[in-house]
This record gives structure tokens, sequence and C-alpha cells, in this order.
């Protein structure tokens, strides 16, 4: 029992070297949306497994968003790698986002004002037609960038705050009301990128829902064009 743990735990870690091949080969293990866990098949049985091996739960997973119970690999991957905002009822104008585009596929893009990643991806959405992007601006890397967004969202000059957001300007504090100002948007902004997960940014989800961690430069497209008919 205890190699068959310590062999779990050295193939998440890709350590798999100190695990014999045929235990390599009898092993298929997929990240789920839930902080420390993991979907795990051995000798053909799911479990659900700590990132420690410490702990496997037996039996049936269900997915309230999808509305399926996860009974396979392929589920808890489908799981890991998908939000489908539709069947979640979700409104992202809720969150009052900076909209670019006017194309039929919307895409949802969480962001932070200062993020190098981010900056990249501003260029080249530019590049694509068909396409409603919103952009949901974050605090994740601290201080500066609280105050940039709150800047952003409370602006007088709503106008200076979109070139922001889309890339037009230089990210910056810029004037905007005070106490009178409602940031409750904020507030749910920072809800939801914990809901779904977010481990930084950009953060992306596309029209039929898989999502995106991270950015290179010139791949927006390509991963677009990607999406279901």
């Amino acid at each position: 029992m205890l190699r068959r743990i310590f062999c779990a735990i050295l193939l998440i870690a890709s350590a798999s070297s100190y695990c014999t091949a045929n235990a390599q080969e009898n092993n298929v293990t997929t990240p789920l949306p839930i902080n420390g866990m993991i979907a795990a098949v051995k000798n053909g049985k799911l479990a659900f497994v700590s990132d420690n091996g410490r702990f496997v739960f037996r039996g049936s997973l269900y997915d309230t968003w999808s509305q399926k119970e996860i009974s396979s690999i392929d589920d808890a991957d489908q799981a890991f790698r998908y939000i489908d905002v539709a069947k979640l009822k979700f409104n992202v104008d809720d969150l009052s986002p900076f909209t670019y585009g006017s194309g039929k596929k919307q895409v949802i893009i969480f962001t932070d004002p200062q993020c190098p990643a981010c900056s990249l991806l501003l260029t080249d959405l530019k590049k694509v037609e068909g396409y409603t992007f919103k952009i949901v601006e974050l605090s994740a890397l601290g201080e500066e960038s609280s105050k940039i967004v709150r800047s952003m969202h409370c602006a007088t000059d709503q106008k200076q705050a979109y070139e922001i957001a889309v890339g037009l300007q230089k990210p910056r504090i810029i004037d905007s009301r005070g106490a009178d100002c409602d940031t409750s948007a904020i507030g749910k902004r920072i809800i939801t990128a914990q809901m779904f997960g977010l481990k930084g940014v950009p953060f992306i989800i596309r029209d039929d829902g898989l999502t995106r961690q991270g950015y290179a430069k010139g791949s927006l497209e390509t991963w677009l064009i990607g999406a279901a008919k």
C-alpha cells in the first residue's frame, strides 16, 4: 500500500524515475479544480487523491457547475480545463469589465494592469476579429495594482481608463471619484477569481469554456480558432 502511494506521489511530482515502467503505464493523473486534489486512475479504478498522497477518496464526485458526475479521468480533465459560464449563468458584466470588440463569440480575460504577459495579450487581441473581449481588471500584483484598478473603475475620464485597460496607454493611477464611487464590482471580481481557482494572470476563458492560465506572445488567434464550432 505504501509503495503504491509513494509511486503515485512521484508521478504527481514528475519524478517517475523512482517507479517502475510498469507502474507508470498503469497510473494516470490529472489535476482537479480543487486545491490540493487530483484525480488518479490506478489499475483501471478512479480515485480522488490529496496531492501529498495521504488521503484517497473513493466513490462519486459530482460537478455542480457542469451538472455531471466525474466518473472517468477524462471527466476530471474536462472539469479542470473548462468553465461553462452559460450553465453557471455567470454574467461577466456584473464585474464591470472593459469591453473590446463586438464579435459574436465572447472571451473573458482576467488581467492586472502591471502584468507583462497581460500587456502582450492586449496587443495581440487587437489583431483578432470576430470576438468580444471582456477585460476584468484584478489587483493580483500588489498595492500599486490595487490603486490603479480602483482609479480605472472610478475614473472621472472613462475614455482614459478604457485606453489603459486595452493597452493603448501605460498603466498608472488616474484621476478618480472618491467615496461616492461604488467599488462593489471590484470585490465581486476577487470573489469570482477565487471561485474560478485563478493562480495568476492572465486567465482566459474561451467562448466554449476552455480556460488558459498565462500567455505567450502571438498565440492568441491560434488558441481561439481551436474552439469547438
